[in-house]
């Protein structure tokens, strides 16, 4: 983890990370397929996520997780505690490689490689941002950082299936604030969700499925 952001963090702890949050991320699908299906024991499932969900963020004192509910979905939404949007980019989202553009309401409004809209861009970031990266072996990765003021956090909208790639920029973000703060070894919650028995996260036929419908609008 040379010359990353988690460099200050140990190899363990971030791929302990990695493995709670590609849990959440499943059960999480797994539960909102069920709930948009009308499924008698979605119920009991919800309630026992969000139990889940508590623990995460009781072992990650640097992110939360907010379970929103719809009238057909269920979504998570994945906060890092962090109130400024600009000072976020300058901490931990400037210092990913690939970063190959940004925007105020997507991420491919102004190219990196024009130095002076580029600098521009950056003095006038406030309280929204949109970010593209390329890297060579895992293709483009976007993502927004939005700050809620009622949460007083910033809030990373992704893609499910880019989170839970350990070589994403948006991961290694979630991953630096996440683990910020420590982290309690003593919560499980890999094993904890393992017990809800939902299948592996997204077959190629659901992942489309799901891109198309759930990802943030400035991704589609």
């Amino acid at each position: 983890m040379a010359n990353s952001i988690l460099s200050a963090y140990s190899n363990s702890d971030v791929n302990t990370f990695q493995k709670d949050l590609s849990q959440i991320t499943r059960v999480a699908v797994g539960i909102d397929k069920h709930f948009g299906e009308g499924k008698f024991t979605v119920d009991s499932q919800i309630e026992k996520f969000e139990n889940l969900i508590g623990d995460f963020n009781k072992k990650y004192k640097g992110a939360k997780i907010k379970l929103k509910k719809g009238v057909d979905t269920i979504k998570v939404k994945f906060f890092i505690r962090q109130k400024d949007v600009k000072e976020f980019f300058a901490e931990s989202a400037s210092k990913l490689q690939g970063l190959r553009s940004v925007g105020r309401s997507n991420p491919n409004q102004i190219n990196v490689s024009d130095a002076e809209q580029f600098a521009g861009f950056l003095d006038s970031i406030i309280d929204k941002l949109f970010l593209s990266y390329l890297d060579v072996d895992n293709g483009i990765c976007s993502f927004g950082a939005i700050l809620d003021r009622n949460e007083k956090m910033i809030e990373l909208q992704f893609s499910p299936v880019e989170v839970v790639n350990e070589n994403s920029a948006v991961f290694k973000v979630c991953a630096f604030y996440a683990l910020k703060s420590g982290m309690d070894r003593k919560i499980d919650i890999y094993n904890e969700a393992s017990t809800f028995g939902f299948s592996n996260l997204l077959n190629e036929i659901e992942k489309r499925e799901w891109l198309e419908k759930y990802n943030p609008p400035f991704l589609r």
